[in-house]
């Protein structure tokens, strides 16, 4: 069942089993996108643009502009949607990395890296502090560098819905 057209600056989240296959997962979850778009704007689906930040779609819906942010995890995938506004979905599975403190000092920040570092659940932690990142640098559309959790301009976004369950951490962050 797709979800109805939800009022402006609303955020919307599908969840799509996908293929394990990277390349059939997003085949899979642009089929889904433009079943949605196709059933919200109500007279056929136009067709959507390929960006180095994911899909485009060029029309408006009810007056509004429309935002699209993907993410993909391991057989399953995720659709963000907002109407006005701007929105970064990310997903990650939940399970321990190696090299989790050295990737958290660099691109998280000292401060994250201890916080991960001093959690009951390190695995955890640092799958919501790096979705938190990636959805925020989504929403803004802009690229993972080093440091990047330090950018003044994540001030300017929303508060961050955070989902997950024993496996999967998922965030989404919308523009304020």
């Amino acid at each position: 069942m797709l979800p109805p057209l939800p009022p402006a600056k609303r955020p919307v989240l599908i969840r799509v089993l996908t293929s394990s296959l990277r390349s059939v997962a997003r085949q899979e979850l642009r089929a889904v996108l433009h079943q949605v778009l196709t059933a919200w704007n109500g007279f056929g689906q136009l067709p959507l643009r390929e960006t180095a930040c994911g899909p485009e779609w060029q029309g408006l819906l009810d007056g509004e502009s429309l935002d699209i942010s993907l993410s993909y995890c391991d057989g399953e995938a995720w659709v963000g949607l907002i109407r006005g506004s701007a929105i970064g979905i990310d997903a990650m599975m939940i399970r321990p990395m190696a090299e989790a403190e050295a990737v958290a000092r660099h691109f998280l920040g000292d401060a994250a890296a201890e916080a991960i570092r001093r959690s009951r659940e390190p695995a955890k932690a640092f799958a919501l502090a790096w979705t938190g990142l990636e959805a925020r640098l989504k929403c803004l559309k802009r690229g993972l560098t080093e440091g990047s959790a330090g950018r003044n301009d994540f001030e300017k976004l929303a508060g961050q819905d955070v989902l997950f369950d024993d496996r999967i951490a998922v965030t989404v962050a919308t523009a304020a």
